[in-house]
């Protein structure tokens, strides 16, 4: 690793002061030249509230490096969906390209060396929307260094100002996805039922996250994402204080280093394998989660006699 790191790094934080300081240690170590701060103001109902948002935006009042830093700091609580978008975009009035990171998904030291090279290989590649970092497919083992796919996965992340050019909030765009024919020609009869249940879900409620929309953007565009081989981020927010992720479930976030040099396709092409390893993309159908749930409920009951 570099003595300072060149890709400039939006850094979502808010109230939680512990995960700020663990990612604060995590910057430390590649000492990036340029830092955006981003933070929502507290909530007024929430007690206590205030004094944890000044608490972690103290932390970054004077670093341990020499570093650019811009200070995105709403006055009043925008809400994440709000708040993440905004700030990115805010961050593209100023830099090209930028590493972008909440402050419960921990990076491991690869992931940067990672992005970094993986922004410079595809930064003219209008079919590339974003570098992922994470990986939880842990059955499919991809045959380069990265592959390519239609879903967009934001715990932990790169991207450049001309791909985020296309986010949009209005949406519309999910409905003119769904009857120009793009949805089809994106996704199969069964994983669109559920990527059409799972959006309407937040649509028809008027609350759709902003990393949903950002899906929605790039579905709207053709765009890929490339997924490294394996995975390079922890994401260590679950808890009652998350906002979207209450429930760890079997997430386990196991971090593996990453062989380098890359090993790059031979062509920006969707790996459409990747697709079926992911278990939310293709849930099993409710006759089959019901048959399972008699199963257990039958393991149950023998083990008990």
């Amino acid at each position: 690793m570099k003595k300072h790191y060149s890709i400039p790094v939006v850094l979502i934080v808010f109230n939680r002061v512990a995960l700020a300081e663990k990612m604060l240690k995590c910057l430390e170590k590649i000492k990036p030249e340029t830092l955006f701060v981003i933070s929502d103001g507290a909530r007024k109902d929430v007690p206590g509230e205030p004094e944890k948002v000044e608490r972690v935006r103290a932390l970054f009042d004077r670093l341990s490096w020499d570093c650019e830093v811009y200070r995105e700091y709403a006055v009043e609580n925008m809400g994440c969906d709000s708040r993440v978008p905004t700030g990115i975009s805010r961050a593209f009035e100023y830099v090209d390209r930028a590493v972008i990171l909440e402050d419960d998904c921990i990076p491991s030291m690869d992931f940067f060396r990672y992005a970094e090279e993986m922004l410079d290989k595809y930064q003219d590649d209008p079919k590339i929307m974003m570098i992922s970092g994470s990986n939880l497919m842990k059955k499919y083992d991809i045959p380069y260094s990265c592959c390519f796919t239609a879903r967009t996965y934001t715990w932990g992340w790169a991207t450049w100002k001309r791909a985020w050019n296309h986010y949009c909030e209005d949406e519309s765009e999910w409905e003119r996805i769904q009857q120009d024919g793009t949805l089809s020609k994106t996704y199969p009869l069964r994983t669109r039922y559920y990527v059409k249940r799972e959006l309407n879900y937040y649509i028809k409620r008027g609350k759709c996250p902003w990393d949903y929309l950002w899906w929605i953007s790039c579905m709207g565009t053709g765009g890929l994402c490339a997924v490294p081989r394996v995975n390079l981020i922890t994401n260590e927010g679950f808890g009652e204080d998350a906002t979207h992720t209450q429930k760890k479930g079997n997430y386990e976030g196991k971090v593996f280093p990453m062989d380098f040099p890359l090993s790059y396709p031979e062509q920006v092409k969707r790996d459409h394998k990747f697709d079926q390893y992911d278990s939310g993309l293709n849930p099993p159908w409710k006759i089959v989660r019901g048959f399972r749930k008699i199963a257990r409920k039958i393991e149950k009951m023998v083990k008990m006699l």
